[in-house]
């Protein structure tokens, strides 16, 4: 792309991992913060052409860095965020939090991300994971995702797009295309305050990934680990929860290690008293 270079592009090599991830484990990263989807598909074609390891990340709610990774991270945080509605259908640029697009589609009664504005999440990195919560999910209501593959821009419909649990398509997603229901807002706010209640209920606060393990078909992660009695089991700073065995908490300063040390520990109980194999949700950068 004409006039940009990685010298025009915000870049840190000691940034904390803590700034970028919501486990926030020690530790620091190579960091790229571009400010434009031009700057960001630059860096991504740059990347994959020269064979240089990188991950795109969001919010980094679901991700666990190495400090010894050698490749680079882009951080999509500080790129324009873009949210245009027409009528009931919403187009939303990649970086955008759920949170925020919520708040705006219950400024206008529109109905679809009541449960989903609860995950700690941005609009590229929910589709790219297919999130759901409390039985919806990011696919219901999607239209089309337009994605850099190979070096081009696509824009892809729904129904061309192998949604599976936690898992969609690979690519750079840059944005995409919703249609929701229009619904009274007092509707809407109640739907989003019992699910909110709900997750205050059931989920632990603190440092955390969210949900660390996909869910078996035949039991919940939770349930599995809970049955192996992990409850409150500790490496150094990291702890599984009390509350809900499916998260770990970042107590104060954990490592890497710490927090990696405890998933494989889950993985090797609930494989030897359950004989099922746990699969990380968490995206693991080493």
């Amino acid at each position: 792309m004409k006039n940009i270079s990685l010298d025009k592009i915000e870049y840190k090599a000691n940034e904390s991992i803590s700034n970028i991830t919501t486990i926030k484990t020690k530790g620091i990263a190579k960091v790229f913060y571009p400010k434009t989807q031009k700057k960001l598909i630059f860096l991504y074609n740059y990347f994959s052409i020269n064979q240089i390891p990188f991950q795109i990340l969001g919010n980094g709610s679901n991700v666990l860095i190495n400090p010894k990774y050698k490749g680079f991270i882009i951080s999509t945080k500080k790129i324009k965020k873009i949210i245009k509605i027409n009528n009931e259908f919403i187009t939303v640029s990649n970086s955008v939090p759920l949170s925020i697009l919520f708040k705006k589609t219950l400024e206008n009664s529109l109905s679809g991300f009541e449960n989903l504005a609860l995950i700690p999440g941005v609009v590229g990195g929910a589709i790219k994971m297919n999130s759901s919560f409390k039985n919806q999910s990011i696919s219901d209501n999607l239209i089309w995702v337009k994605v850099l593959q190979n070096g081009k821009i696509k824009k892809i419909k729904k129904n061309e797009i192998n949604f599976r649990y936690r898992k969609s398509f690979d690519g750079l997603i840059l944005s995409a295309c919703f249609k929701l229901i229009k619904k009274d807002r007092k509707e809407i706010e109640k739907t989003f305050l019992e699910s909110l209640n709900f997750r205050n209920t059931n989920q632990p606060k603190g440092n955390s990934f969210g949900s660390t393990f996909k869910n078996p078909k035949e039991y919940s992660s939770g349930y599995l680990i809970e049955k192996c009695s992990l409850k409150n089991h500790k490496i150094g700073d990291a702890v599984i929860s009390q509350k809900h065995a499916n998260f770990i908490i970042n107590e104060n300063k954990a490592s890497f290690n710490d927090v990696y040390n405890l998933i494989k520990i889950c993985k090797k109980e609930v494989k030897k008293k359950f004989n099922l194999n746990l699969s990380c949700e968490v995206v693991i950068i080493k």
